[in-house]
């Protein structure tokens, strides 16, 4: 599924020297479909496709980063430490943090975090809406923190699977000279 990846992988790195831009990829080792069963079970929940097929590229990742990570707020990229696409190993506790914070009254779990954005003290991170569970995926929000879930649910879906918010993160940067976040518009350097 992920035949297209390092192509995008590529195109962006041009773009990014040109615009003398120093972020990079990191990427792990394969999942194993144990790997993938073992954190779906501790989850209680179904992973979508198109993301079980990421992790079996890459167990995890993080994409346009920097080597080391700063955190100075006058940074074109507020801090350059990257998209952090959570591994199996690293889902379930961070989907737990998230969970504290995030699951509202009816105790009743409607995402699941996948991805933490690294913005200064924001918080803010990418999840599966699990209500909307069709052909094996699920829809992807923007999570705010500034919000909860419905208003995530409501106003913040920003892909159709995981698949296509991948596809348009690296676009953004490919053919708009944008930051990665394509949901938030801003240039890539200023």
């Amino acid at each position: 599924m992920h035949t297209w990846l390092p192509k995008k992988i590529e195109q962006a790195q041009q773009v990014l020297k040109a615009q003398n831009v120093e972020l990079g990829f990191k990427f792990n080792a394969p999942a194993t479909q144990n790997d993938i069963q073992r954190c779906e079970e501790e989850l209680g929940f179904v992973l979508p496709d198109s993301y079980k097929e990421f992790l079996k590229f890459s167990n995890g990742a993080n994409i346009f980063c920097s080597d080391e990570p700063s955190f100075e707020i006058n940074s074109p990229w507020w801090t350059n430490s990257g998209v952090l696409i959570q591994s199996t190993s690293a889902l379930v506790p961070f989907n737990y943090y998230q969970d504290k914070v995030y699951v509202e009254d009816d105790g009743e779990k409607k995402y699941i975090a996948f991805c933490y954005l690294g913005y200064v003290n924001t918080g803010d991170f990418c999840s599966f809406d699990i209500t909307t569970f069709a052909n094996s995926e699920y829809k992807v929000l923007d999570s705010q923190h500034d919000y909860l879930f419905e208003e995530w649910h409501t106003e913040h879906v920003i892909a159709n699977s995981f698949e296509d918010w991948l596809i348009k993160i690296f676009d953004e940067v490919t053919q708009n000279n944008g930051r990665p976040e394509y949901w938030i518009p801003s240039p890539l350097q200023e």
